[in-house]
């Protein structure tokens, strides 16, 4: 029989989630700690994604992968 002062708690789900040992955050805490570094880390992906894309541009305008091109036709050829 139960009693009105206890929480049934899931056996399968672990409702303590911390992301550091010292603290002792709760779930709600730990998920807008999740999504701000899900943000920052998806911000620093997309500038490194531009950043590579703009060199690889940049390598082909300026002529400088036409010695990559020679030695790749080179080695097929």
């Amino acid at each position: 029989m139960r009693h009105e002062n206890t929480v049934r708690a899931p056996s399968l789900a672990n409702s303590r989630i911390n992301t550091d040992n010292r603290s002792n955050l709760s779930i709600g805490d730990t998920l807008r700690k999740a999504k701000t570094n899900l943000f920052f880390s998806r911000c620093l992906a997309g500038i490194l994604a531009v950043v590579v894309i703009t060199a690889v541009f940049v390598a082909f305008y300026m002529g400088y992968t036409g010695p990559l091109f020679d030695f790749v036709n080179n080695a097929v050829g």
